[in-house]
């Protein structure tokens, strides 16, 4: 067997994570190709012996956090390569994901080759998020709004709440620094009709780095002077 996937089926029996045979292959693909494609076109700069734990496995946190219901609107904004959107499809086949990118070479890159792997439960968006966080269309039509290392926490809260449905969740994904982006955020998160923010602590398997995810519900409807111009 191929040693990424051992890799990557180990690290979701550890994270406890369920994750389909046919998936976990089709992410594997999906590694390949990123690969090859990264030669070209700079999509990534970790190392591809680090592609299982801090591509998949990384984003597959955020699975630990979104409910097992049907039919989920989630939305990944920033979404580069694909992280973590195209794994949570994966992992989550009944739920739709949509990947956001400002840059229209990522998003293409990330559908097409998401599709081509078999993981069909998801679609590019090209789009800036502070633009579509006005459009009716997209404003508080999210399950759950989902980001990794995009922005400083403050600016990302009020991007990612606008979008989120009243009764849905925000997830970020960020480092050992989190902390200090939350100070004083409170009162802003409030504002913007959020829960408190509550901080879990997942370490990746086989390694000794931990990943903090900021979890914010969406208790009440974000006044419509959000997002501001910044």
């Amino acid at each position: 067997m191929n040693n990424e996937l051992v890799e990557l089926n180990e690290g979701t029996h550890e994270l406890g994570i369920k994750l389909a045979e046919d998936k976990a292959a089709a992410l594997i693909r999906y590694l390949d190709i990123l690969e090859t494609t990264n030669q070209s076109f700079n999509l990534t700069r970790i190392p591809r012996a680090e592609y299982v734990n801090l591509h998949l496995l990384d984003s597959l946190t955020g699975a630990l956090f979104i409910p097992s219901s049907p039919s989920l609107r989630i939305l990944d904004i920033g979404t580069g390569a694909g992280f973590p959107g195209v794994p949570l499809a994966a992992a989550l086949p009944h739920s739709q994901v949509t990947l956001l990118d400002s840059t229209a070479k990522k998003v293409r890159f990330a559908q097409e080759t998401a599709h081509t792997c078999g993981i069909s439960n998801c679609r590019g968006l090209h789009a800036r998020a502070e633009h579509i966080a006005r459009d009716n269309t997209h404003r508080e039509r999210y399950d759950i709004v989902i980001s990794r290392a995009v922005a400083a926490f403050d600016a990302l809260i009020e991007l990612m709440l606008p979008l989120t449905k009243v009764g849905g969740k925000v997830i970020a994904l960020k480092g050992a620094k989190y902390g200090e982006e939350l100070l004083g955020v409170d009162d802003l998160v409030m504002n913007l009709g959020g829960s408190p923010p509550q901080v879990h602590t997942v370490r990746l398997p086989a390694s000794k780095i931990e990943r903090f995810l900021i979890v914010v519900d969406k208790v009440s409807p974000t006044p419509s002077k959000f997002p501001r111009n910044r």
